[in-house]
């Protein structure tokens, strides 16, 4: 095991135990909330455990069909704004599954030559800006909220994606 992969198991193992001390000390101050969190923990596992082999095979199914030339050519970094927009759009389009689904797919869009900006849009617009929940929002909220707020949130989105960009860039340099 090289001394990086050691660090990172060393820091994941002191993350648990942070979190386990805090959890003893909320439970010895609150114990009536202990078996309710349990339940809420056991339930939030089993939802998972039930998506996790789709998740598995998606991002399988993702490595081999998604070459890192095509990452590169629509995220990569001579895209733009225009790369950006379809990182917008993609992620806006992939919202119906699982928030959490993002985040490998994320990884998997960074190790194939995507840009950080690309890579926060996508995230970010899964889980803010869905297909399905706008239509929805239309139906309820009406025509004139859905644009205000989808405007809004992909412009906010939008910012967010470059400023991490910024600070990623000023942090290697």
């Amino acid at each position: 095991m090289n001394k990086q992969k050691q660090n990172q198991t060393r820091s994941s193992f002191l993350y648990l135990l942070f979190f386990i001390i805090v959890m003893t000390i909320v439970f010895y101050f609150f114990p009536d909330k202990l078996v309710p969190s349990l339940q809420s923990s056991w339930n939030s596992l089993a939802q998972f455990i039930l998506i996790f082999p789709a998740i598995i095979l998606l991002m399988g199914i993702f490595s081999v069909m998604v070459t890192p030339e095509m990452i590169e050519k629509n995220f990569g970094k001579g895209t733009g704004f225009y790369g950006s927009l379809k990182a917008l759009f993609l992620g806006s389009l992939m919202s119906t599954g699982p928030f959490y689904l993002s985040f490998p797919m994320a990884k998997n869009f960074l190790d194939k030559g995507a840009r950080v900006s690309a890579v926060i849009i996508f995230v970010s617009a899964w889980n803010g800006i869905g297909v399905i929940a706008e239509l929805v929002e239309l139906h309820f909220m009406g025509g004139l909220f859905m644009l205000i707020r989808f405007f809004l949130t992909a412009v906010l989105i939008l910012l967010s994606g470059f400023a991490a960009e910024y600070l990623v860039n000023l942090k290697k340099t």
